[in-house]
């Protein structure tokens, strides 16, 4: 009898409105897709983690990080596919703020989190879609697309609100 096992990723995005205050006025929660530039780009960083302190003698000459990462959001319409690259129309993006890990059970997936800072932007924004970005910068669809999540109803962002995203990476059961 032969015993498998297999990874099990999946992606969980949540947008947090805030007012001048800091309290929280909107929310939205849900999973997403993981692209296929996300999985490449995880698992080049995962060879790269492990193969570091070696990488002279193997030969590797190219470091692969997630970072500089990116959480980006926007306004566009669509369905999101694994094909994705970039948000439908993105708003604007934020570097990673904060991050953790929380490690598995026999039943619970370990979880890999990262929060992104919005300030108050200076026109009213309508969010419908969010997203993560490895090896990133400011600019606009810039890095590898981890995930892509669309959502409704949209969620207003006034010229006095904030926004948090937090975009969390589920592997396990």
């Amino acid at each position: 009898m032969e015993l498998t096992d297999t990874l099990r990723l999946r992606g969980r995005l949540r947008l947090l409105v805030l007012d001048e205050d800091n309290r929280v006025v909107d929310e939205r929660e849900g999973d997403n897709v993981i692209c296929t530039t996300g999985y490449t780009a995880l698992a080049a960083a995962l060879v790269w983690s492990g193969v570091q302190d070696q990488a002279t003698n193997l030969g590797v000459t190219n470091p692969t990080y997630l970072a500089p990462l990116y959480g980006a959001v926007g306004s566009g319409a669509g369905t999101p596919a694994k094909a994705d690259t970039a948000l439908f129309s993105e708003l604007g993006r934020q570097v990673v703020g904060a991050g953790a890990a929380s490690p598995a059970t026999a039943s619970i997936a370990a979880q890999a989190t990262w929060l992104f800072y919005f300030p108050s932007p200076t026109t009213t924004w309508t969010v419908t879609e969010a997203g993560l970005f490895a090896g990133a910068t400011a600019t606009a669809g810039s890095g590898s697309m981890i995930d892509h999540w669309a959502f409704t109803p949209s969620v207003t962002i006034s010229t006095t609100n904030a926004l948090i995203l937090q975009v969390s990476l589920l592997l396990g059961p």
